[in-house]
């Protein structure tokens, strides 16, 4: 048989089935269908890196005094259709990628350092889905999201203490802040099923535009004596600063 053995390895049959079953089990960019050795192909996520945030902390958009805003990326471009691709095409795995990218982040940050050891126990919380909306979508985003970004992180999610009751209409749809309001009223509850010991919260979502549905969920929280330390999303608009009128 040493002769047998002598044969494929001069012909190097073992590399070329190697070769062969790499190739027939290599995964495809879900966002443009081409080869790729991790979810995304190096094309894809060189284009989703450059829609990163300047800054993680958005200093120009704290959700309160005592509440800082963590967003990762600009909600535009191939960011944003990353997200839509995710949402609607049915590629959960896209945020798993995206993840990977926010817990890098969020461990280099000088201000979630601070943020950390201000509050050494904090749990991660999503933005829930109704049960209508989740069963229809089959994910919810902003958890895959979460739970990935937490095993990189070292921190616990909690994805079930939250819970919306109230199916919601999309926030684009609402046309002035009264009804936007009004939209998310009593949207959310606290379930005490998974009610935890750990009272720090990080929101964690996937899109943040004009904060509505997470002051609510803070809110909620709030009378359950939760305290909402910071929020994390994956991006928001790059909103323009008004121009300085001549005098």
């Amino acid at each position: 048989m040493k002769w047998l053995q002598s044969i494929v390895s001069s012909l190097k049959i073992d590399r070329l089935a190697n070769t062969i079953g790499d190739s027939l089990w290599q995964a495809n960019c879900p966002l443009c269908k081409r080869p790729a050795d991790g979810i995304l192909c190096k094309d894809c996520d060189r284009q989703i890196m450059a829609y990163q945030s300047a800054d993680f902390l958005q200093k120009d958009h704290p959700i309160s005094s005592n509440i800082p805003l963590y967003s990762w990326g600009i909600y535009d471009g191939a960011l944003k259709r990353a997200i839509a691709s995710c949402k609607y095409d049915n590629h959960p795995e896209i945020m798993e990628a995206i993840a990977a990218k926010m817990a890098d982040t969020w461990k280099r940050s000088t201000e979630s350092q601070k943020l950390r050891q201000a509050f050494p126990k904090l749990s991660v919380v999503p933005i829930p889905l109704h049960s209508n909306k989740l069963k229809s979508r089959g994910f919810n985003q902003a958890e895959v999201l979460a739970k990935r970004f937490c095993e990189l992180s070292n921190l616990s999610c909690n994805a079930m203490l939250l819970q919306r009751v109230k199916d919601t209409k999309a926030q684009m749809q609402t046309k002035s802040s009264k009804e936007r309001i009004e939209n998310l009223a009593r949207a959310f509850t606290v379930s005490f099923q998974h009610n935890s010991n750990q009272r720090n919260i990080i929101l964690f979502d996937d899109i943040y535009t004009t904060g509505a549905t997470i002051r609510e969920a803070i809110a909620t929280l709030a009378t359950h004596q939760f305290r909402t330390c910071a929020v994390i999303v994956l991006a928001r608009p790059q909103f323009q600063l008004p121009k300085p009128q001549n005098s």
